[in-house]
């Protein structure tokens, strides 16, 4: 496309590099070239500002994307309008929370990545069985890159514990139903049923979660310590309640005289180039 691009298609790529931080869809979006965009940014440091600006401010955005408040299923759903481009789905990628400089936009999704749609599909699978493995088989993904992306997306692994609670309560449910049927005249079959596992899994299951999802018994893989006794804890006790009461018998003169020295030390140490200690 020639350099003589209309207003209106210029203003449409500023709109979208402002959505979606990529240059690659925003002229996609906007019917305008790379080699256009290549040109004006080297002949135009205006533009090029403009550029930078554009791609910084949809960073923010997507970062801290998406508002809860609106109910948004996913961390990395792209906003309203961006979900799919020419039958492609879209992804938000880079680094979610605060992460620094890292490069947040939209993009399109590649093979075996995390969606929006394989997030809830993984969530559901979680949910109903309460097993990472199973529910990455269930998707066609990886148990360690399911952890990882638990890890960079803080809204995915908020959602995973509320699809463990949830598939907690409703075993547990299942396996009284069931429990129910062995004493009852007429066997009712239960609401909740078990999902690919027998009695002695979702024992097993309800065991291996009690730990995160209701705080009872040991973490899984640690070993157990019983409960530490009065006697054991009395010596820490002491000790801390004599450093507590030393500290309230300091006259409030010494206590100033040690702000102003500590003040002083610090401000030295700082002027120096040094980290305060």
């Amino acid at each position: 496309m020639s350099a003589k691009t209309s207003p209106a298609r210029r203003a449409a790529f500023f709109e979208a590099l402002r959505a979606t931080g990529n240059q690659t869809l925003a002229c996609e979006r906007a019917k305008v070239s790379r080699s256009w965009v290549q040109l004006q940014r080297s002949a135009d440091p205006r533009f090029k500002a403009d550029v930078a600006a554009a791609v910084e401010e949809a960073k923010e955005k997507l970062r801290w994307a998406p508002d809860r408040a609106r109910g948004d299923e996913s961390g990395r759903k792209p906003p309203s309008g961006w979900g799919h481009l020419d039958g492609e789905e879209l992804v938000v990628k880079g680094t979610g929370g605060s992460g620094g400089g890292k490069r947040v936009q939209i993009a399109r999704a590649r093979l075996k990545q995390w969606t929006p749609r394989v997030e809830r599909r993984f969530l559901t699978a979680l949910m109903a069985t309460c097993n990472v493995t199973a529910a990455c088989a269930e998707v066609g993904m990886t148990a360690p890159g399911a952890y990882a992306h638990r890890k960079r997306w803080p809204r995915f692994a908020e959602l995973w514990d509320e699809a463990i609670a949830e598939g907690y309560a409703r075993i547990e449910i299942a396996l009284l139903e069931n429990g129910l049927n062995l004493f009852g005249e007429t066997e009712l079959p239960p609401d909740t049923p078990l999902r690919g596992m027998d009695v002695a899994q979702a024992i097993r299951l309800l065991h291996m979660h009690k730990h995160g999802v209701l705080g009872i018994g040991k973490a899984p893989g640690k070993s157990w310590r019983p409960p530490p006794t009065l006697a054991e804890l009395k010596p820490g006790i002491l000790r801390k309640l004599s450093v507590w009461q030393a500290a309230q018998d300091i006259p409030p003169e010494v206590r100033a005289a040690d702000r102003r020295a500590y003040a002083k030390r610090r401000d030295k140490k700082m002027g120096s180039g040094s980290s305060p200690e």
